[in-house]
């Protein structure tokens, strides 16, 4: 976490912030001395996101816990609603939350595409045409380095993600007339606990040892390698960057 408030005055939203990459990022965003509206979307998440806004109170900052459904169109704008109300701006926007299919078929085919793509695509467009993302502003969106390494069975996932990042390039170019950057961020495999979800005992050992080994700097990714880049894209220091995916793999998308 950055010592620099050079992030004071800001306001920026962190979707999907209760735990993980997500809670990492508006920590640092917090550090620096922006004012954070962290959302969470299941009622069992309400406490972690409870408990993260506290400790953010305590770096001088203002910290608000929104449950908000990425996904929704509607749900999106009544959080838009929300941080116009306590803020009256947005000068960050960090597009975290996601989700990974957990089968083939097309009822999470359309729910992955909803949350990862449709919903922020609505997000960040409502947050531009009501006024409320500022000038000079910051578009982040957290992608994964699967968009481009083709890997068995992500499909959906891959194609939802490479989909925002087209969609971030496409702000970048809007937007540039304003000040305000869009960039992603695609991380390889970051050690957050999700994998122990998808694997136990041996298996879950055999699927680490076998990213590790794809990863040339020979680990898995911790969430400050994340928030960290995201706390520099924040940062005015930043503001020749725009248009870009920052590969934050280890090493993994070297072919890329």
């Amino acid at each position: 976490m950055s010592a620099a408030k050079d992030l004071s005055g800001r306001v920026a939203l962190v979707t999907g912030a209760s735990r993980g990459i997500g809670k990492a990022i508006a920590a640092e965003l917090a550090g620096r001395g922006a004012d954070v509206v962290i959302t969470y979307s299941s009622d069992k998440s309400a406490v972690e996101a409870a408990a993260s806004v506290a400790v953010f109170k305590e770096l001088g900052v203002r910290a608000l816990h929104v449950q908000s459904d990425v996904g929704s169109i509607e749900a999106g704008k009544k959080l838009l609603d929300y941080i116009k109300r306590e803020f009256g701006k947005i000068d960050i926007i960090v597009n975290n939350a996601g989700v990974i299919p957990t089968s083939a078929i097309e009822s999470e085919y359309d729910r992955t595409f909803d949350i990862n793509t449709k919903g922020v695509f609505f997000l960040v467009t409502s947050a531009i045409n009501l006024g409320l993302l500022q000038d000079h502003g910051r578009i982040i969106n957290i992608t994964t380095v699967g968009s481009r390494l083709g890997m068995p069975k992500t499909g959906i996932v891959s194609a939802s993600k490479a989909a925002l990042e087209a969609i971030s390039r496409s702000w970048a170019s809007e937007l540039g007339p304003r000040n305000i950057t869009s960039n992603s961020v695609a991380p390889g495999p970051v050690d957050t606990g999700i994998f122990e979800t998808l694997a136990s005992g041996e298996a879950l050992k055999a699927m680490k040892d076998a990213m590790i080994g794809n990863t040339p700097l020979g680990r898995l990714g911790e969430v400050t390698d994340i928030s960290n880049i995201v706390g520099f894209l924040a940062s005015p220091a930043s503001q020749w960057i725009t248009g870009q995916t920052i590969q934050a793999s280890g090493g993994m998308s070297k072919s890329i």
